[in-house]
């Protein structure tokens, strides 16, 4: 299934997290091997400039000019280490503590080597220290760089005391006031160091807890979102899905390949109002009445989700279908009371008019005027009657007993009994069904007076004699539905616009013959049954009566 709902598990802060994450987790986007490899390249460039201090003119460059000798082998043992320590970080061997603290050390150590062969801090490149005492700070947070500080100051003093005394100096040499204020600013440097690394490790604790935090919550969200039972969806301001629940992928006809495609391919109907929800009446929701592919029953409503400029929209959707068996209940429970109202006061009187009409008409002083009048009495009494009994029928109907049927053999059958009813020919009426093993839920009954009104109306209204009569029953499910539908099509005039809004109503009729109750009787057996009747007006005039049954019982 795509309809974007898959099982999540909450995001647990108690997993166990990796090497990476427990020696520097105040790195959020950086991966620490990248910062290394960056400080590996820099050795190595410290290392070439030590070689090409070695072929300057002294004048230039005043390095190894206490002891040349050992500066010369120093600076060709760095590069060599510079060389290996590149390879080590590009293969992650050995792992990034034993690499940051250890190689740390050894420069500090060449570094030591270098000013001693310089004859000390005065070579000015004892602030060069800093750096590989701030270097553990990337793979070991905590103490170890305020150690390495403390000793690399110690030892810078010791070293000009040492040199002072080889010198055979009586007195202090300034140099030595330079090494412990040099000493002061590492200590200094890496103190700040340490508070900076905190503050950050603390931040970067919380943002990770948020994080979770946040992804938890989402994760709940959308396991609610999947859950609920009306449809969701989240749509870009484009027009693009962003997010659909099962719900909502259902009754959209269960659409393949959704993610990041356009409303409109989907649902041209709910397209049409987003459109002119977000143009007119946005960002205040909104809710409309929608039949999707003109088959579905839907109500819609709008929301905006974030701010303005950058917004999202909310699509909430809900089948009418039981909304509207709810009402029916509602509605043939007062037909009921009515219906026995008539029935007590109204259907006795007529039946004693009809009989004293019929009495009257066996005398034998009656001329011909008087007849005409018996007569009228006497008809207009039966369609009274016919027209109560019709009420009483409708409002005593049964809960509907529903059953799988196939609908293109069950139509087959019912068509062939109809035109023989009706002494109608065979290619009067095509049948067209697909996919022909379609089926739906219905009480066959209501559906054989359903289909008999509709296709007897044709033969009554469509055309002055039968045998103009074409009449034509499709079915099918549209794409993107999921609901099943019938439509009857007759090659009449069809019916006038302003009788299409009252069509449905009881009582309303057209012909001077009819009760008015045949469409409405049609419709109310279908709204029990959990489907829909509406009529639709073709581009060629002809009438085309569309029976809708809903997913829910198809």
């Amino acid at each position: 299934m795509q309809s974007g709902t898959r099982t999540t598990s909450a995001v647990n802060e108690e997993q166990p997290i990796n090497r990476l994450e427990q020696v520097a987790p105040f790195f959020l986007h950086e991966n620490p091997w990248n910062l290394l490899r960056f400080y590996h390249v820099y050795r190595l460039a410290l290392a070439g400039a030590l070689i090409l201090s070695l072929v300057l003119q002294p004048s230039i460059v005043h390095l190894g000019h206490y002891d040349y000798y050992l500066f010369k082998w120093i600076t060709g043992l760095y590069l060599l280490i510079a060389i290996i320590s590149n390879l080590c970080s590009y293969f992650e061997w050995p792992d990034l503590v034993v690499q940051g603290v250890g190689f740390a050390i050894i420069d500090i150590l060449i570094l030591f080597g270098v000013l001693y062969s310089s004859g000390g801090v005065s070579a000015g490149v004892g602030i060069l220290l800093i750096i590989p005492i701030l270097i553990p700070y990337i793979c070991a947070p905590g103490h170890t760089s305020m150690l390495m500080a403390a000793c690399t100051g110690i030892g810078l003093i010791s070293m000009e005391i040492w040199l002072d005394v080889k010198a055979g100096s009586a007195m202090p040499s300034p140099t030595l006031s330079h090494s412990g204020i040099l000493a002061s600013f590492i200590l200094l440097a890496s103190w700040l160091g340490d508070r900076w690394i905190r503050k950050a490790s603390q931040m970067a604790k919380l943002a990770k807890r948020r994080g979770i935090d946040l992804a938890n919550m989402s994760q709940l969200n959308q396991s609610i979102l999947d859950r609920l039972e009306s449809g969701i969806l989240v749509v870009e301001k484009s027009g693009a899905i962003r997010h659909m629940n099962a719900s909502g992928w259902a009754l959209l006809g269960k659409p393949g390949n959704w993610r990041s495609k356009p409303l409109k391919v989907f649902a041209p109907e709910l397209e049409k109002h987003y459109l002119h929800w977000l143009n007119t009446i946005g960002p205040r929701s909104a809710s409309f009445d929608i039949r999707h592919q003109q088959a579905t029953e839907l109500r819609v409503r709008f929301t905006q989700l974030g701010t303005q400029s950058r917004r999202a929209t909310l699509i909430n959707l809900e089948d009418t279908s039981e909304q509207r068996e709810r009402l029916q209940g509602v509605k043939l429970a007062s037909l009921g009371q009515l219906t026995a109202s008539i029935a007590h006061e109204i259907r006795n009187p007529l039946g004693a008019i009809s009989h004293a009409a019929q009495l009257m008409s066996e005398s034998q002083n009656l001329d011909n005027a008087d007849t005409r009048l018996l007569q009228i009495i006497q008809s207009n009494a039966k369609r009274m009657n016919l027209t109560i009994e019709s009420v009483l029928n409708l409002s005593r109907k049964k809960e509907p007993k529903r059953e799988r049927l196939p609908l293109k053999g069950w139509l087959y059958s019912f068509l062939r009994d109809f035109i023989r009813q009706h002494n109608l020919k065979e290619k009067q009426i095509a049948l067209f069904i697909e996919p022909a093993d379609m089926m739906i839920e219905f009480d066959p009954a209501h559906l054989h007076q359903i289909m008999w009104n509709l296709c007897r109306n044709a033969v009554k209204y469509a055309h002055d004699t039968p045998q103009k009569l074409q009449l034509d029953i499709q079915g099918g499910m549209p794409s993107h539905s999921r609901d099943v539908f019938i439509n009857v099509i007759d090659n009449g005039e069809g019916i006038p616009e302003d009788s299409q809004q009252r069509l449905f109503e009881p009582f309303f009729t057209t012909s001077t013959k009819g009760t008015g109750l045949g469409l409405f009787m049609a419709r109310e057996l279908c709204l029990s049954n959990g489907a829909a009747l509406e009529y639709i007006k073709l581009p060629t005039g002809s009438s085309c009566f569309r029976i809708v049954f809903s997913s829910a019982h198809r």
